[in-house]
């Protein structure tokens, strides 16, 4: 039942970047300036539609892929080369 969720739990960077520009697009004047115009229960119902998308959005991209893009990226960066991104792939890390 929890798994959606473990889904974006294993892609959290990757969505709380998406979220911070999916939310300043949104309220921000360079966006739609919707800050200060929409009530408690719009942004409740607004901050549950982006959660909802993310968690379907995470559980689809984890289906093909092993890490979310900016989980990947920092693994990447971490290890100092190019990890393996899609699903089948080999996973471990090879020495050079």
């Amino acid at each position: 039942l929890l798994a959606p969720v473990a889904a974006a739990g294993r892609m959290a960077l990757t969505n709380y970047l998406t979220q911070s520009v999916v939310c300043t697009l949104l309220f921000y004047g360079y966006g739609f300036g919707l800050h200060g115009k929409v009530s408690i229960a719009q942004g409740l119902a607004l901050s549950a539609l982006i959660w909802v998308v993310q968690v379907a959005l995470s559980t689809l991209w984890l289906s093909r892929f092993q890490y979310g893009p900016m989980e990947w990226l920092w693994r990447s960066l971490t290890y100092g080369q190019r990890m393996p991104l899609r699903r089948g792939l080999d996973r471990t890390v090879q020495a050079q």
